[in-house]
C-alpha cells in the first residue's frame, strides 16, 4: 500500500515544521485549560493534533475530533479545515484511503473558499499522495502538477518544498534526469531559507537513496544512518520509519543480525506511536527471518503478534466507517451506541477463532507438519480471511452513506402534499365545512403515510448498520404497488395522470420490503415528473421460468439513446439538461445498487409510441 520511501511524512504539516517538539507539546498541554479564547482553544487543540502524529496516532486523532466539533459549533471554517486535514492524516496512516481522501477534500475545499494558498497546496499534494497510494498514477501526477502550478505565484515558498520532494521520489521519471539535482537542490535552499531542519533532513535521505541507485552503496549508508541518527534525536519517529526499513532491507542478506536489530528498533518505535500499518511491515520481515532460520519460539511470537495485528485492523476499519456517518448526521450518540451493541459480540467471535487458529497451527507444527510449510499455510489462509472481511466491510461502509439519501428521497412526496394542503389552507377561507374535512382527511392520510415509511425504513437502518444482510421473503405484488402509488394521489390528480396497476393478484416476488418498495415509489415519481398532463402510467408485471419481471411505463418524450446505457452507472460522467433529470438519476443509481443486493437485473428502453418503461427482474427461489 505503501512505498519504502518516505513520503508520506512530507504531506503532514500545516505550517514548518518546528522543533523540540516535546517541548512544545508540554507546554502546549499545560496551556490549554488555561485558554478562555475559543478560537484560540480551537487553533491549539489543532496544533496538538498535528504534533501528537510523531508520538501516538491515537492521541492525534483525540485532539482533531475536539476541534472539529468547536469548530462546528463555531462556523470557524479555518479551524474546522485544520482539524479535517489531522483526521484525514489519521486515516492515512492507519490505512483507510477512503475516509482519508474524504476528509482530505474537505478539508482542500474549505481552504480554497478561506483562499489559504499554502494550504490548498497541501491539500492538493495530500489528495495526489492518497491516489498514489491507491495506484492511481494518473490521477496522482494530475495534482502534483497543480500543486506545483498553483505554488508559482507564492511568496513564501517553504510548502513547495513539500512538493518537490514528493514528487521526486513518486515521479522521477516525469521530471528529466538532468533536472533531479536542480529538484534536490532547490529543495536544500527553501530548507536554508526558512532553517527548516527537517526538510534537510529529508533532502538527505533523498539524497542516500540515490547514492544506492547509483550503486554508491557505502556512501548511501552512511547518510541514510546519519539521517536516522538525526530524525531519532529530534524525536521525528515517523520520519525515520521508512528509513529504518530502506537500511534494514539492505543487511537482509549479508548481515542477517543487523537487519534484525534494525527491525526490531522500528517495530518498537512503531508500536510505542500507534503506527499499525509500520507494525505489520516490520513484523511480517522478522517474521521472514526467523521462518528462514527454524527458530520456534521467535517464529510463534511473531506470527501471534501478526494475527492481533489483523483483528485490531479489523475493529479500527469497523470503527471507522461509523465515525463517518457520525460526522455526516451530526448526531454524536449514533456511534458510540452502535459499536457498543453491535461489535462486541463480532471482535468476541473473531477473538475465540483466531484463538482456535493458533492453537491448531501449533499443534499441527508439532506433530504433523515441517514448521515452515504449516504456518505458511496458515498464515495464508488468515490472509484471505481478513481480505475477504475488509472487502464485505468496505461495501457495507459504502451501502450505510446513501441511508441519508433514501430519507431524503421518501419523504420528499408526502411533505410536499402536507406543503401543498396547509397553503391552500392558509390561502382561502370560503371553504365549506365538508371541504375543510376533506381536506384534513387528505392531510392525516399523507402524514399516516410518512410516519409508516418513517418508522419502517428507522427500523431497517437499525438493523443495517453492522453491515447489510439480504434475506428475500414472499411478497405480494400487486398489494406492494398500490401500497406504494398511495403517496402520489394527489400529485396524480393535479396533473389529471391515471395509474393502471395491471400486475396479476397471485404474483408473488422474493425480496426485501424495503429495499423493492423504494424502487416502486422511485419508477413512478420518475414516470411522474416526466409525463404530460391527462397522460396513463401502467404498472405491470410478468412471470418468467426463471424471474419475475416488474416494469413502470410512462406516455412522456422518452430518452435520448445516449442516455440510455448511462442511467445506472454510478462512475459514469452524466450532463443534466435540467435539475428534474438530475434528482432522477441520484436515485435510479441508488436503485440499481438495491437490485443487484437483490441479485437481479435492472434496465430502461423507450416504448414503441412514446414514454419509457423502467424495469428490474428479480430471481425466483430454486
Amino acid at each position: 500500500m505503501k512505498r519504502s520511501v518516505s513520503f508520506l511524512a512530507l504531506l503532514l504539516f500545516i505550517l514548518p515544521a518546528c522543533f523540540g517538539q516535546s517541548t512544545e507539546l508540554k507546554k502546549l498541554k499545560n496551556k490549554l485549560p488555561l485558554i478562555r479564547d475559543s478560537i484560540q482553544y480551537i487553533n491549539t487543540l489543532n496544533r496538538l493534533g498535528l504534533l501528537m502524529y510523531e508520538q501516538n496516532i491515537d492521541s492525534s486523532f483525540y485532539y482533531a475530533k475536539r476541534a472539529r466539533a468547536m469548530a462546528e459549533r463555531l462556523d470557524y471554517k479555518a479551524g474546522k479545515a485544520g482539524a479535517l486535514n489531522v483526521i484525514g492524516i489519521v486515516y492515512d496512516l492507519k490505512g483507510n484511503l477512503q475516509l482519508s481522501l474524504r476528509y482530505y477534500n474537505e478539508a482542500y475545499n474549505l481552504f480554497k473558499e478561506l483562499h489559504d494558498t499554502s494550504n490548498v497546496i497541501q491539500g492538493l499534494m495530500n489528495i495526489g499522495l492518497v491516489f498514489n497510494e491507491n495506484k492511481e498514477d494518473k490521477k496522482a501526477i494530475n495534482f502534483f502538477k497543480r500543486a506545483l502550478n498553483t505554488g508559482k505565484t507564492l511568496q513564501r515558498d517553504s510548502i513547495m518544498s513539500l512538493v518537490l520532494c514528493n514528487y521526486l521520489l513518486l515521479y522521477p521519471e516525469q521530471i528529466p534526469k538532468d533536472s533531479v539535482a536542480i529538484y534536490l537542490e532547490k529543495a536544500r535552499q527553501i530548507g536554508f531559507k526558512f532553517n527548516d531542519k527537517r526538510m534537510l533532513l529529508e533532502a538527505d535521505q533523498i539524497q542516500s537513496l540515490l547514492y544506492l541507485l547509483s550503486n554508491e552503496r557505502e556512501k548511501g549508508i552512511a547518510l541514510l544512518q546519519h539521517a536516522i541518527d538525526s530524525g531519532l534525536k529530534m524525536e521525528l519517529y515517523y520520519l525515520s520509519l521508512d528509513m529504518i526499513i530502506n537500511i534494514g532491507d539492505l543487511y537482509v542478506a549479508p548481515d542477517t543480525l543487523k537487519a534484525i536489530t534494525y527491525y526490531k528498533q522500528g517495530l518498537a518505535i512503531a508500536e510505542k506511536s500507534g503506527y499499525h500499518y509500520y507494525e505489520k511491515i516490520f513484523g511480517k520481515k522478522l517474521y521472514d527471518i526467523y521462518i528462514a532460520q527454524n527458530n520456534l519460539a521467535e517464529v510463534q511470537r511473531y506470527s501471534e503478534k501478526l494475527l492481533k495485528l489483523y483483528d485490531d485492523e479489523e475493529k479500527f476499519t469497523n470503527t471507522s466507517g461509523f465515525d463517518y456517518i457520525d460526522y455526516a448526521l451530526k448526531d454524536q450518540q449514533l456511534e458510540a451506541i452502535t459499536i457498543r451493541s453491535q461489535n462486541r459480540q463480532i471482535v468476541a467471535i473473531i477473538l475465540g477463532i483466531l484463538f482456535i487458529i493458533t492453537a491448531i497451527s501449533v499443534i499441527f507444527i508439532y506433530r504433523l507438519y515441517s514448521l515452515k510449510k504449516r504456518h505458511g499455510k496458515t498464515l495464508e489462509a488468515l490472509n484471505q480471511k481478513v481480505q475477504q472481511r475488509n472487502e464485505k466491510l468496505e461495501i457495507d461502509h459504502e451501502f450505510n452513506n446513501r441511508l441519508v439519501s433514501i430519507l431524503a428521497h421518501d419523504f420528499r412526496q408526502p411533505i410536499g402534499a402536507l406543503k401543498t394542503l396547509a397553503t391552500v389552507l392558509k390561502d382561502s377561507d370560503t371553504f365549506t365545512r365538508e371541504e375543510l374535512m376533506e381536506l384534513v382527511d387528505t392531510m392525516e392520510h399523507s402524514s399516516n403515510i410518512s410516519l409508516e415509511i418513517f418508522e419502517n425504513i428507522l427500523h431497517w437502518i437499525k438493523q443495517q448498520l453492522s453491515g447489510f444482510e439480504y434475506n428475500a421473503v414472499p411478497l405480494p405484488l400487486h398489494e406492494l404497488v398500490d401500497e406504494a402509488l398511495q403517496p402520489f394521489a394527489l400529485m396524480g390528480d393535479d396533473h389529471h395522470l391515471h395509474f393502471v396497476n395491471t400486475v396479476d393478484p397471485g404474483i408473488v416476488i422474493y425480496a426485501d420490503k424495503e429495499l423493492v418498495q423504494f424502487i416502486h415509489r422511485n419508477f413512478i415519481h420518475n414516470a411522474i415528473k416526466f409525463s404530460p398532463d391527462s397522460s396513463t402510467i401502467t404498472i405491470s408485471a410478468g412471470n418468467g421460468s426463471n424471474d419475475t419481471t416488474v416494469c413502470v411505463k410512462d406516455e412522456g418524450k422518452g430518452i435520448s439513446p445516449d442516455k440510455l446505457k448511462l442511467l445506472f452507472n454510478f462512475q459514469a460522467n452524466m450532463q443534466y439538461s435540467n435539475e428534474k433529470e438530475k434528482g432522477a438519476g441520484v436515485a435510479l443509481m441508488i436503485c440499481k445498487d438495491f437490485v443487484d443486493k437483490m441479485n437481479g437485473n435492472i434496465w430502461v428502453e423507450n416504448n414503441e409510441v412514446r414514454g419509457a418503461a423502467f424495469c428490474y427482474s428479480l430471481p425466483k427461489p430454486k
